[in-house]
């Protein structure tokens, strides 16, 4: 089933403007819906009490709330997630957590990002990757910091479209291909 991606900015654009600017609670919101958009994807129970129109529509709001309120998830992010499975349009809940995130990073100009590292990362490196990252892109940056070995040394920095791949893996495949061009 397609997604209405007029619905979908519709739908983010009267989220944007019923929540307060505060940068705290909209990243909260952000969170939930992608958690929604998550328990969409992973739970067929979940998704089926969404979408199936053959269940009644309070027994529907009654089953959602008792979701809703098990993980916490914001009033506001309830309510348009109820919306959309009230109006039959329970798949657009698959992308509303990105879409939401989106305008969110462009409303405060932040970019959600990650560094990946072989090694465990000291807070103060951590913070000089980010203040260069911000100072290249012009964006505050929320950074995740995770970690895989098979970088062997380095790290990777991924912020929007900014991609900064100064691992060790990356130096060796480098010279791997231009040995075999050679």
């Amino acid at each position: 089933m397609r997604i209405d991606k007029k619905l979908l900015r519709r739908i983010v654009k009267v989220l944007i403007n019923k929540v307060p600017k505060e940068e705290e609670r909209l990243l909260k919101i952000v969170r939930d819906l992608e958690l929604i958009s998550e328990l969409y994807r992973k739970s067929s129970d979940f998704r089926n009490v969404l979408i199936n129109p053959s269940i009644d529509a309070e027994l529907k709001v009654k089953i959602l709330r008792e979701v809703f309120k098990k993980y916490g998830i914001d009033e506001v992010a309830q309510d348009a997630v109820i919306y959309l499975s009230k109006i039959g349009k329970g798949n657009v809940i698959k992308e509303l957590g990105k879409a939401f995130r989106f305008e969110v990073e462009k409303f405060f100009a932040t970019v959600q990002g990650e560094v990946i590292t072989a090694y465990p990362l000291e807070e103060k490196e951590i913070e000089e990757i980010k203040d260069k990252i911000e100072k290249k892109i012009g964006k505050k940056v929320e950074l995740e910091v995770k970690e895989d070995p098979s970088l062997i040394g380095g790290f990777l920095v991924k912020a929007g479209s900014y991609v900064l791949d100064a691992s060790v893996r990356f130096y060796m495949k480098k010279l791997q291909q231009q040995l075999t061009q050679v």
